[in-house]
């Protein structure tokens, strides 16, 4: 490792145990990678040994009420993802998220007829639901789990899936937008 990778790692520990000290509440053992940028840490709870790769965004919206993030424990955020929360979002122990993953539960505006006249960066922001993410979920790389949507434990999101509608436990899915290919059960290990 050269020196200004060092530095880098060195200034990038000191903002983190900074900005830790804003969020909702953080378990023990975090990490995260450099280029983080956190929005609204006030509404943030992270659990025990999380941690994440280079370029993570994590944004929280304060709309109409206040939003709600909560993150596991031992949960692994690769580079270059992004959660956006205007509602609430949770998200189990033990989810590893593939690169460029993007987890919302909003969006610019309400989709309606309404608002074509406004540019979309003047909507205000809106959240048609919760998403949840259980236990031990695999998002794969470039995985977007959009509003309103569970995705149950265990299950496993193929890389560049569009998840629009709610997933079961233990299942394997894939897409755009994203379907069931097999279901994982005892008997298949048998």
């Amino acid at each position: 490792m050269n020196l200004p990778e060092k530095l880098l790692r060195a200034y990038n520990k000191i903002l983190w145990k900074r900005t830790t000290k804003k969020l909702k509440s953080i378990g023990s053992n975090s990490y995260v990678g450099p280029g983080f940028t956190l929005k609204g840490p006030q509404y943030i709870s992270i659990g025990n040994n999380f941690k994440t790769g280079k370029n993570i965004t994590i944004h929280t919206w304060k709309v109409e009420k206040e939003p709600e993030l909560i993150i596991g424990n031992n949960v692994s955020m690769t580079k270059n993802s992004y959660i956006s929360c205007a509602n609430r979002i949770t998200i189990g122990d033990g989810v590893l998220m593939g690169e460029g993953c993007f987890i919302t539960d909003n969006s610019h505006g309400s989709v309606s007829y309404a608002e074509l006249d406004i540019p979309p960066s003047k909507r205000k922001i809106w959240s048609k639901g919760e998403v949840h993410i259980g236990k031990n979920v695999w998002l794969g790389r470039n995985v977007c789990v959009m509003p309103d949507v569970e995705i149950g434990d265990y299950a496993i999101i193929g890389a560049n899936s569009v998840v629009t509608h709610s997933i079961p436990p233990r299942s394997v899915v894939g897409g755009v937008p994203a379907r069931v290919i097999k279901m994982l059960n005892d008997e298949q290990n048998s």
